[in-house]
């Protein structure tokens, strides 16, 4: 299935029945397919909506720049077109965790709960300097070289290498525009999740749990930034605990 927004078609697939929507963002690099463990475990109980983010797998990748706040956009039209009125279960990782992060500061209506897994509110000058050599990299050799750089797992489609450049300097864009100031404004049950050897350290989720007030953080021991490859089990086992908690409160 797809939703076209300003021009662009977002690509997204919906598998099980529930009252309740989740609804799932893969980081750079990756695409719907990076979620079928995790969905497996869910679609029992809830209503799974994965979707490719611009650029990525089967969405369309548009020739402008984008921004933090434009991807959030795209995530709430998916939002809006899957899981109607009422509000949904967010997760996100890495890169996908900003894009959820914006949405719940953005449409704090849509937003039941939210996940945010391995992922940060900000990055410094060496991070920055990171996303562009990968958004070089992708407009220079494509996105198959990009998804060799990132190790990110084979089963997801490489991304369009010009349109996955815009999304990665959208994420350096958090040097000089982070989104920490307005985390207080998220005020759904947040549950941030981050593997204790993720590559890229622990300090922005501390960051995150610290600045949202509704906020729990868990620190996974011998895990790394793929913490839903390395321990399906163990990760779908927090997910759904939490899940079960927000839909109780909620």
């Amino acid at each position: 299935m797809e939703v076209t927004r300003a021009g662009v078609s977002l690509h997204y697939e919906v598998a099980g029945s529930g009252p309740e929507t989740v609804v799932l963002t893969h980081g750079l690099g990756s695409s719907v397919a990076t979620w079928s463990a995790l969905v497996a475990a869910l679609a029992d109980r809830y209503r799974v909506v994965t979707w490719d983010l611009r650029s990525h797998g089967r969405s369309g990748s548009p020739l402008a720049p984008c921004t933090v706040a434009t991807l959030g956009d795209d995530l709430e039209a998916i939002v809006a077109a899957a899981g109607g009125d009422a509000p949904v279960h967010a997760l996100g990782h890495s890169a996908g965790g900003v894009v959820t992060m914006q949405l719940a500061i953005a449409h704090p209506e849509r937003v039941r709960s939210a996940i945010l897994v391995g992922t940060s509110s900000e990055c410094n000058a060496r991070a920055a300097a990171y996303y562009e050599s990968l958004a070089a990299l992708g407009e220079r050799e494509g996105g198959a070289a990009v998804v060799r750089r990132l190790g990110a797992d084979s089963t997801s489609m490489p991304p369009d290498g010009r349109g996955f450049a815009h999304v990665a300097r959208a994420m350096g864009s958090l040097y000089g525009a982070p989104l920490t100031p307005e985390l207080a404004r998220v005020r759904c049950p947040t549950l941030v999740i981050v593997g204790a050897d993720d590559v890229l350290g622990v300090g922005g989720s501390v960051i995150i749990s610290r600045r949202v007030p509704r906020c729990r953080l868990e620190i996974v021991p011998e895990r790394g930034h793929a913490i839903f490859h390395e321990d399906p089990f163990g990760f779908a086992r927090l997910v759904r605990e939490f899940l079960a908690e927000a839909g109780a409160s909620g």
